[in-house]
């Protein structure tokens, strides 16, 4: 009788599942998740037409603002495609929706921002993104310990939360999938659209305090991703996230840290590209937050990444110039 219950219980819980998903099909979509859908569509559609081996740059918000493809491909004569997305998503699913623009013989760049290299729960951005424009995640790509957190991650009063938030128009330049262009990259991130305030949150912001991973234990979705890139004969290197110059990351403290960073990647075959501290920008070339630079910003680092990444692989263009100088 008690099994019975149970199994009727489970039944009528997956049929409110069921219904709760069939709805949001149809209801208004976060304005956080019709961004990340229309950029994804943009980028994978550049990463599917492009013949022949590629080099495909993965990271949160961090790589779509400062990384920039165009100026990657001009520089080295590879074929390269921005596919960073954002960080809210975290590391697990950004490198799971990664390998459906990857093929044989292209080159998966990972550049994830320095939180995202430590497995943690679903966050509110990944559950309203999958639910609204996703689900198939659920079925397939989800590990079954987070659907339930997915599932219940995107309640109905914040359903009616950004109902109300689109009747307010999007002014702003930024954060449009219209934006992006046939490389994949962010082109509204001009010095001429930033705004008082986002130079003040770039000041404000300390440096990246977060604790170093374990070389001997990586997290299981960095392993299964560099399991599934040797399979597939995807070759995998590990660029540095572009981030806010801050003196302390010159220091010896902040130099083992990115040691561990480095041979976390390092152990599980990936070729390491430069050094962290050539990838630091100053704030006047940042746009809104510790990771994401201006188009100024995102050349600076996209030229330091392609000297790096000629003295790892083969180029068939002109080798760029010297490395950028550290600010």
């Amino acid at each position: 009788m008690r099994s019975k219950a149970v199994a009727l219980f489970a039944a009528f819980l997956l049929g409110l599942m069921g219904l709760w998903l069939i709805a949001l099909q149809v209801l208004p979509r976060p304005v956080e998740s019709r961004w990340i859908d229309g950029i994804y569509a943009k980028k994978e559609a550049v990463a599917a037409g492009i013949a022949g081996p590629k080099v495909v740059i993965i990271g949160g918000s961090g790589t779509h603002y400062s990384y920039s493809a165009r100026v990657v491909s001009e520089a080295t004569g590879l074929k390269a495609v921005n596919l960073g997305t954002h960080a809210g998503l975290g590391a697990e699913y950004i490198l799971h929706r990664a390998r459906a623009s990857l093929k044989p013989g292209d080159t998966a760049v990972i550049a994830l921002e320095h939180q995202l290299v430590h497995r943690t729960k679903p966050s509110s951005v990944l559950a309203a993104f999958v639910l609204t424009s996703d689900p198939g995640y659920l079925l397939c790509g989800a590990p079954v310990s987070q659907v339930l957190s997915l599932v219940f991650g995107y309640p109905p009063v914040e359903v009616v939360r950004q109902a109300a938030a689109r009747s307010v128009p999007h002014r702003s330049p930024l954060y449009r999938p219209e934006t992006v262009d046939a490389w994949g990259d962010e082109t509204a991130n001009s010095p001429a659209n930033k705004l008082p305030y986002m130079a003040a949150t770039v000041r404000s912001l300390p440096a990246v305090a977060v604790k170093a991973p374990d070389p001997g234990s990586p997290p299981e979705f960095l392993v299964e991703f560099a399991d599934w890139a040797k399979q597939n004969k995807v070759r995998l290197l590990q660029a540095w996230p572009a981030t806010t110059f801050r003196p302390v990351y010159l220091t010896p403290h902040y130099g083992a840290y990115f040691g561990q960073f480095a041979e976390t990647y390092r152990r599980l075959g990936f070729t390491v590209l430069g050094n962290p501290t050539d990838y630091l920008i100053p704030e006047s070339e940042m746009l809104d937050s510790m990771y994401h630079a201006d188009v100024v910003g995102a050349e600076r680092i996209s030229e330091a990444f392609a000297v790096d990444l000629c003295r790892a692989i083969a180029c068939p263009g002109a080798q760029p110039g010297s490395a950028v100088p550290k600010p």
